[in-house]
């Protein structure tokens, strides 16, 4: 009986070793503060939202975002905000706090992966869910630090960038 109880309290300890651990390293995001500190660079937020145990998202991180035309554009022209809604991460957005799964929610973008860039006024101005190859997210990243968005959409730029790019 002696050796349960001792057993029985062993567990209960590594249990919440094991749950202190993990409370740890949930992070609180605040992206106003990180507009703010993108603000004085000038630069687009870009948020990327993924999840644990997903085949696109392991895809675009691993093919995609380590690209080294996208990963060199990421971060000469963006704020790079990471956000994985298996985490027990906490998101501050716009009086807005709750995980990262009921962030991507209130966006409108809770299929993943997806992308999200916020502007210096703390706007979302551009979003696109799913699986982006290297090639169109690199166009995605210059048709958002170029504010394209003001004046075309994605796929007019599209065009015209691939055809500049012939010449």
């Amino acid at each position: 009986m002696k050796d349960n109880h001792l057993h029985n309290s062993i567990k209960k300890i590594l249990f919440l070793l094991l749950s202190l651990q993990f409370s740890l390293l949930a992070r609180e995001i605040n992206i106003d503060a990180i507009i703010s500190a993108a603000k004085k660079t000038d630069k687009h937020t870009l948020v990327f939202l993924h999840k644990t145990d997903c085949g696109y998202c392991d895809s675009m991180i691993i093919f995609t975002l380590d690209d080294d035309a996208v990963r060199g554009l990421i971060e000469k022209e963006f704020v790079f905000v990471d956000i994985n809604i298996s985490d027990k991460d906490s998101v501050r957005y716009k009086g807005f706090a709750g995980n990262g799964r009921e962030f991507a929610k209130m966006l409108g973008y809770d299929f993943y992966p997806s992308t999200v860039f916020i502007n210096t006024q703390n706007e979302v101005v551009f979003g696109v869910p799913g699986k982006q190859e290297e090639n169109d997210f690199f166009i995605l990243l210059n048709y958002v630090k170029t504010m394209s968005y003001k004046t075309m959409d994605l796929q007019s730029y599209g065009n015209i960038y691939d055809f500049e790019k012939e010449f």
